[in-house]
C-alpha cells in the first residue's frame, strides 16, 4: 500500500512535531550539563589564579560558559530531534504499510 503526497506530508510533520515535543527535555538537559561543566572548567581556572584577578576573571568565565552554552542549544536540540523523528517515521511508515 502506498502513501500519497499528502499523507505522506501529514506522517512526516505530525512525527517531526512529536520529536521536537519528545526532544525537549533531553534537550535541557544538554543545555544544563553543558553549562554545569563550563561553571566547573570557571572554578578550576579560578582556584589557580592569584586573588586579586579572580572575581572578575570568575564573572567574565561563568558568563562566557553560559554564552558558549547558549549559542549550541539549537545544534543539540537538532541532533536529538533529528533521530527520534527519523525513528517514529520509519516506525509509523513501517506500521502503516
Amino acid at each position: 500500500m502506498a502513501f500519497s503526497n499528502h499523507e505522506e506530508l501529514k506522517l512526516k510533520l505530525g512525527n517531526l512535531i512529536l520529536a521536537i515535543w519528545l526532544s525537549t527535555v533531553p534537550t535541557l538537559i544538554s543545555y544544563g550539563v553543558f553549562g554545569i561543566h563550563g561553571l566547573n572548567v570557571c572554578r578550576k581556572m579560578e582556584s589557580q589564579l592569584e586573588i586579586v584577578q579572580k572575581a572578575e576573571i570568575k564573572e567574565i568565565c561563568d558568563q562566557s560558559a553560559w554564552d558558549t552554552t547558549t549559542s549550541y542549544i539549537f545544534l543539540i536540540g537538532f541532533f536529538i530531534t533529528l533521530p527520534t523523528w527519523f525513528w517514529f517515521y520509519i516506525s509509523m511508515k513501517r506500521k502503516k504499510i
